[in-house]
């Protein structure tokens, strides 16, 4: 199963537990009728043993972990390590590609220069521009 079906699925799932409290939240008792209820508003704990955004981390490998224990992660022989970091660096800059054409299409029909630009955005820019140059040069010697 891909990654995006996991987290689909992931989100999916915590999505429709959060639609039922909410759902069982709403149940109201009939008008007028007192229940002896002491403890009826109090609000209730949730048990969290982790977080649905740690739980997406762990599957994409944003929590930070170091290289030895990358390397030592045996779930994956290292082969199968760098063909899958490939695969989702091509994944990942096809999604920048695509958020960076759209943002130029917008900014051409609507008649945006860069005057108009934030002085964060022109830095921004900038420091994005570097970084591709670095990473292009470590993916020849790669």
């Amino acid at each position: 199963m891909s990654l995006n079906k996991k987290l689909d699925k992931m989100f999916e799932k915590d999505f429709k537990k959060v639609e039922e409290e909410e759902i069982d939240e709403l149940n109201v008792t009939g008008a007028g009728e007192v229940y002896n209820t002491p403890k009826a508003f109090k609000k209730k704990k949730k048990k969290t043993d982790e977080s649905t955004f740690m739980k997406m981390a762990k599957l994409i490998n944003l929590n930070e972990i170091s290289y030895k224990e990358y390397k030592q992660d045996e779930s994956l022989n290292s082969k199968q390590k760098v063909n899958k970091a490939i695969k989702e660096v091509n994944s990942r800059l096809f999604k920048i590609e695509r958020i960076v054409n759209q943002n130029i299409k917008l900014k051409t029909e609507d008649g945006i220069d860069e005057t108009k630009y934030w002085k964060s955005t022109r830095l921004n820019l900038e420091k994005i521009s570097n970084k591709m140059v670095g990473l292009a040069e470590k993916l020849r010697r790669f």
